[in-house]
């Protein structure tokens, strides 16, 4: 029989890697299951902060590098590739803890989505994606996806053009509605934890890895492999926050300081959008890493964890 996922979420930087892997050598035999959008890239661990093998302290990470820079890789693939590692796990007795930033990710893997495997129609992505690359474009798009599915577009992020193409490219193949394409499967049973802490707190924490980033050279020497690689900005810009401000730092176009502080402002913003999703989810118990002590916060996920195997029911709130 399976153990319940463990899953851990909350905006980044908020040390959900960390408590990933205390929690599995608590729970072992464990590994991880990587659920961030970014650090499936191969090649790319500094801008993404992808966890080191130091980190890792000897758990296994899943997940982690699967396709290159540029390279199409969608929610489906990743559904996918987490579905293969979960059953190795269940076949091997160990327990799954999911730990990463990407809403998406996470609720199709925890709710059982089956994303309709809907093919691209080369022509039209490329017609749409070079109106999406403008501001202008993008809102044409997103207001073509709002008129023709109200509903289901206040499920995609309307500012990520690969998201809002793909919304319609499933519109377009199966009608209907967005939410009506997804098939569902069995929901698999959870644990379910969101880490935060009080803002002030949250950006000294990001303007301390922004700093690390930055002033050890890790993310510009990961620009200058990119460009070595013959990729243009568009791709390099796609890897994540960082990387077109690296590049600008580069090329020459803006100083040091002011690479860090578009990077801070833009990481900001993503831990809002974070916020956004992941408040909605009634499911999550949230803990304050800033307010109580590692080994309390341990403990008080190991405590959910123990109540779930004993099958009792709980609702996600503040502990």
């Amino acid at each position: 029989m399976s153990h319940p996922m463990l899953v851990i979420v909350g905006p980044t930087c908020s040390g959900k890697t960390a408590l990933a892997v205390a929690c599995a050598q608590a729970l072992a035999p464990a590994e991880i299951i990587n659920a961030d959008s970014r650090q499936v890239r191969r090649g790319l661990r500094v801008g993404t902060c992808a966890p080191r093998p130091l980190e890792l302290h000897g758990v296994r990470c899943h997940l982690l590098d699967l396709c290159d820079p540029g390279e199409t890789f969608t929610v489906a693939d990743w559904l996918m590739a987490a579905r293969r590692s979960l059953e190795r796990l269940d076949r091997s007795g160990r327990r799954a803890v999911v730990a990463g930033g990407t809403g998406l990710y996470v609720t199709a893997l925890v709710d059982g989505f089956d994303l309709a495997q809907v093919p691209p129609d080369p022509v039209r992505r490329a017609d749409r994606s070079e109106l999406a690359a403008t501001p202008e474009g993008l809102a044409t798009l997103a207001e073509e996806l709002r008129r023709r599915d109200p509903r289901g577009a206040t499920e995609i992020d309307q500012r990520n053009p690969r998201r809002v193409i793909r919304a319609l490219e499933i519109l377009d193949a199966k009608g209907g509605s967005i939410a009506g394409a997804r098939r569902r499967t069995a929901p698999r049973p959870a644990v379910m934890i969101g880490v935060d802490v009080a803002r002030p707190v949250h950006a000294r924490w990001i303007e301390h890895r922004i700093a690390g980033m930055f002033d050890s050279g890790g993310i510009q020497d990961e620009v200058r492999w990119l460009l070595g690689r013959g990729l243009d900005r568009a791709v390099i810009g796609s890897c994540g926050i960082g990387y077109s401000e690296a590049l600008d730092l580069i090329e020459g176009h803006i100083d040091l300081e002011a690479a860090m502080q578009a990077t801070m402002r833009r990481t900001l913003r993503y831990a809002r959008a974070q916020r956004t999703w992941f408040r909605r989810d009634a499911r999550l118990t949230w803990f304050r890493p800033d307010l109580i002590s590692f080994d309390d916060l341990l403990a008080g996920v190991l405590k959910l964890v123990a109540s779930a195997e004993a099958g009792e029911d709980f609702l996600g709130g503040t502990p």
